[in-house]
Formats: structure tokens, sequence, C-alpha cells
């Protein structure tokens, strides 16, 4: 997606930039010219400055620079850098839910070193657009873990769950022996509120089941289009299996936004503004 090519192109000249090769670089000229170190030789004789020591060491720091752009390694790591901010794991409390986006990102990235492989053939395109459409992917992976973790964590909901039967229990057995009728009303009235409660808290926890077998089923159909996307060859560029592959990611996305969209009916979370933007706009 453009939206990471533009940040993996950003983290990539932000660590070219900062690279220790750079730095020392930079260092050397801070130090020739801030100390105003002669050049041998050259200097006395022909007049120079200390300042020319940057007509030799700019050209070299661009050099530098140019070849940590350059990398292909380094390029791998400039996207996966950019994809782990843009996911970042360590706000969800829950173990499983972390490592199961943990996955889904090295998913991710070994499609990015996939595409990588194909140089500039015809089927690199394909291929691109298939790692796009798992970035697509892993945003509602990130979303429904983001949802799991809000639930999991939430004590209060997880109380009620525990709580309301016995109330309603409780209710029940006061009625079966109230006499007055305004009270018996005013009872009835609450046993239906707390029983319509409860039927949304179970509608709520079996969402939310759902949910996390959704997650694990994806997780699991990820992993297959990943060991598809390795059998890819560049001499299958008029094949159908790169269309195929496209053709499944994108019923996986769909499925991933029903269940998003059914758990956002019966419990609301407030997910980080940038995901539920780039959530918004692929429904």
């Amino acid at each position: 997606m453009r939206d990471l090519r533009r940040r993996t192109l950003g983290q990539l000249i932000q660590n070219a930039v900062f690279s220790v090769p750079s730095g020392l670089v930079i260092a050397l000229a801070i130090i020739l010219v801030g100390l105003g170190i002669p050049i041998p030789v050259i200097g006395d004789w022909l007049g120079l400055s200390p300042a020319w020591w940057l007509v030799g060491l700019v050209p070299l720091w661009v050099v530098v620079v140019a070849i940590g752009l350059l990398n292909p390694r380094a390029g791998e790591h400039a996207a996966s850098q950019a994809i782990r901010a843009q996911f970042d794991t360590s706000v969800l409390a829950t173990a499983a839910l972390r490592r199961s986006v943990e996955q889904a990102i090295r998913y991710r990235e070994q499609i990015d070193a996939v595409v990588q492989r194909f140089g500039d053939s015809p089927m690199r395109v394909r291929v691109q657009d298939i790692a796009d459409q798992v970035e697509d992917w892993l945003q509602r992976i990130y979303a429904l873990a983001l949802r799991l973790d809000a639930f999991n964590r939430d004590p209060l909901v997880h109380n009620d769950l525990r709580a309301v039967p016995d109330a309603i229990q409780k209710l029940k057995q006061r009625l079966a022996i109230e006499r007055s009728p305004a009270i018996q009303t005013e009872l009835q009235a609450t046993i239906a509120r707390r029983e319509a409660q409860y039927d949304s808290l179970l509608r709520l926890r079996d969402t939310m089941a759902r949910a996390e077998l959704q997650l694990e089923n994806t997780l699991t159909a990820l992993g297959t289009i990943y060991s598809q996307v390795l059998l890819l060859s560049a001499r299958e560029v008029d094949s159908g299996r790169a269309q195929q592959l496209r053709e499944s990611i994108s019923e996986q996305v769909q499925s991933l936004q029903d269940i998003l969209e059914s758990m956002e009916e019966v419990y609301h979370v407030d997910l980080p503004p940038a995901l539920a933007q780039r959530t918004a706009q692929r429904r």
C-alpha cells in the first residue's frame, strides 16, 4: 500500500542517515573541521583551511548514505520497522493475542522478502499486490486483537457475567414470597431488565468466542497463503495461481470485516485513530 511504502521509504532514509558509517563520517568531519586540523601536505602548500576537509568528506557521506538506501536488506529491515511501528503489539496485555499478531507480522515480513526475490520481473507486480492485500489483512487481525484484548481486560463485563445470574435467582426467590402487588410488579420489571442484560452479556461472550476462533483460523489461512506464495515462480506470470491467492485473501479480509462489525454492534472499542481511519476506508 502507498501508506506503507511511504513510511518504509521514510524509515529507510532515516536508517541510512543515522547509520554507524554515516555517523562516523559526520564525526570525522566535526573533529577535523572543528579542531582545525590542517590537511596534510597539500593544505600548507595550497593554503587550504581545515574546512576543505568537507570537499572529500561530503561526497564520502553521500556515498555511504546511498549504499544504505540501495541495500536490499536495508529495505527489508526498514519495511519491517515500519510494519512493527504501525502494529504495536506491546499494547496488547493478552499474551496469546500478542503472539498471534506477531506471527501475522512475521508472515507479512517474509512475503515482503519474497517480493524482493522477483527483482524487476513482471511477476513482482503480482506478488507485490498480494503483499499489499496481506497488509490489509494484517490491519483487520490487529483490530480484532485490540477488541479481544479490551474485552479480556474489562473487569466489569466479566464480573457481570458471574454476578447477574445470581442476582436474577435472588430476585426470583424474593418474588416467590412477596405478597405486595406493587413490589411484585417492580420485581418482575427488575427481573426482566436483568434477564435482558444477561442476554446481552451472553451474546457478547459468544461473539468474542467466535472472534477468537476466527483469529486462529485466519492465522492458519495466512500461513497457507505464505506457503503458496513461496511456490510462485517467475514462469507463472500467465497462470491463475496469483489471482487465486488474491481472491482467497479477499475472502479472508471480508470474513474478518464481518466479525469486526458484529463485535462493534455488541462491544464498542475505540481503535487508534490512524488504524480506525484505514479500517473504515476499506469497508
